[in-house]
């Protein structure tokens, strides 16, 4: 029964673990129409249609990399997804 600290310490880890992935993993943004729903872990961002999240898919090494010109939400002042100030 040596074993029982490091059972609570890993059950205690798993459920700190599954409550921030439930409540604080996400931050969500009302921008104009669109709701952003931006990742706290890789900063990702994604556009809430429908219940579900709109990622833009990451390009493969396979494929050729092409350089477009960024383009702006005209429902943000910014490249980034932060609401415009009201």
């Amino acid at each position: 029964m040596e074993y029982k600290p490091l059972g609570f310490a890993l059950v205690a880890l798993a459920i700190v673990l599954i409550l921030f992935d439930v409540f604080f993993r996400y931050r969500f943004i009302v921008a104009g129409e669109r709701i952003w729903r931006i990742d706290r872990v890789t900063d990702k961002a994604c556009i809430v249609a429908l219940g579900d999240a709109l990622c833009s898919a990451l390009p493969s090494a396979t494929q050729p990399t092409v350089r477009v010109r960024a383009t702006r939400n005209p429902y943000l002042s910014s490249p980034t997804p932060e609401p415009n100030p009201r």
